[in-house]
């Protein structure tokens, strides 16, 4: 890829960024200016009715609070009732999270030896699902590929263009994914988490796309709610295969975009280069058929010089002009008007005189020197002019 077209991608997503950023401080800035007002009017309710307590003391609750809330452990309610985020199936879990790059942030490790193992195991562990990733989407678009396969040839004989059956059995292989891997995970989580069908949809794509923000995670226990869900042990590993074959997916539909594409670039190169081929063509025959002309035309002028040449010749023959007299005539001196008649038998004893006197006028047959024949026009006689000495 040349350095103009990546500069002017990484303009456009530039761009793309700016918009996106202005699009959210819109949306989200007066929410957060509206929670700030709201937190701050409670703590001073609070303050008001309880006199016991300073703002200070206040101020250090909410810090254990936070920090409660950012380990993963929900504050509210009795904490005796609250089973660990750490047991074998939220740890399952959170290992996908880790090797899948998703990392939904919910919880996370807090001890050194935690961040370590979490570095090293996600350093091995990311490759390893990267080859797993790959196999599971090539299986998946060797299975949708069969079923894209005999989908067209049920539309071919509709009698319609390659084109449009590659489009329609695109779309349809698209649309079935998006039913299988978005539409029926939303319904099952809207049931099993008690979220709306916006907060389920948010949550699948998020996922599925690898951004995670944690604000949503399934299998998380009534996570910051007062709700205390109970969950199956085997929920959360069957979430994260969910979240396995849905990445395959997406990611066959991405290489299927990107195969697309390269065949797309792959034909405009190849009509380029035609294209550049017949003008190459073109230009080769238009170039030969012009080299031809001029030389026909070179060779014809010559061919006529060459006539002219030898009719001159004759001519100067037959009247008895010698050629060596032609070269050293100059202009002014003298001149030669001779008339010749084109029917030679009719003057076959046509002699040439020259006059000794000047202005003279002597005829003999038809030629006549210092001058033309009256009956030129009328006869047609042919007016050879020289210039003697």
């Amino acid at each position: 890829m040349r350095w103009k077209t990546v500069s002017a991608i990484f303009f456009l997503v530039v761009l793309y960024l700016i918009i996106g950023a202005t699009v959210f401080q819109a949306l989200e800035q007066p929410y957060e200016s509206s929670q700030k007002l709201t937190i701050l009017a409670e703590k001073l309710k609070f303050l008001t009715m309880h006199s016991c307590v300073n703002s200070t003391e206040l101020e250090d609750l909410v810090k254990q609070v936070v920090s409660a809330v950012r380990a993963g452990v929900n504050p509210s309610g009795s904490l005796s009732n609250q089973t660990s985020l750490w047991d074998l199936s939220s740890s399952f879990f959170f290992a996908g999270t880790v090797i899948t790059t998703i990392g939904f942030g919910n919880i996370s490790p807090r001890t050194e030896g935690g961040r370590i193992f979490c570095m090293l195991y996600a350093l091995l562990g990311i490759p390893l699902f990267g080859f797993l990733l790959a196999g599971v989407g090539d299986q998946l678009g060797t299975i949708f590929g069969k079923g894209i396969a005999k989908v067209e040839k049920m539309i071919v004989k509709w009698n319609v263009s390659q084109t449009k059956i590659r489009v329609i059995s695109t779309l349809l292989f698209i649309l079935f994914g998006c039913l299988i891997f978005v539409a029926l995970p939303a319904v099952i989580f809207k049931h099993i988490e008690g979220w709306s069908t916006l907060e389920s949809i948010y949550f699948v794509v998020i996922t599925l796309t690898t951004i995670g923000f944690g604000d949503f995670v399934a299998g998380e226990k009534g996570h910051l709610t007062e709700e205390n869900l109970e969950y199956l042990d085997y929920y959360k590993p069957v979430v994260w295969f969910w979240i396995l074959v849905g990445l395959a997916y997406f990611a066959a539909v991405l290489s299927m975009i990107g195969d697309w594409f390269r065949v797309i670039s792959k034909k405009t190169k190849e009509e380029v280069g035609e294209f550049r081929a017949h003008a190459a063509e073109w230009t080769a025959n238009v170039s030969a058929e012009f080299k031809e002309t001029r030389r026909r035309l070179s060779v014809d002028i010559y061919d006529k010089f060459q006539r002219a040449a030898s009719i001159k010749r004759k001519l100067s023959s037959e009247l008895g002009i010698n050629a060596t007299m032609n070269q050293e005539m100059t202009p002014g001196k003298r001149t030669l008007s001779a008339n010749l008649c084109e029917d030679k038998e009719t003057y076959p004893s046509l002699t040439l005189s020259l006059s000794p006197v000047p202005g003279a006028l002597t005829r003999n047959g038809s030629l006549y020197l210092n001058g033309l024949s009256p009956d030129y026009a009328d006869r047609q006689e042919i007016a050879i002019i020289e210039n003697l000495k």
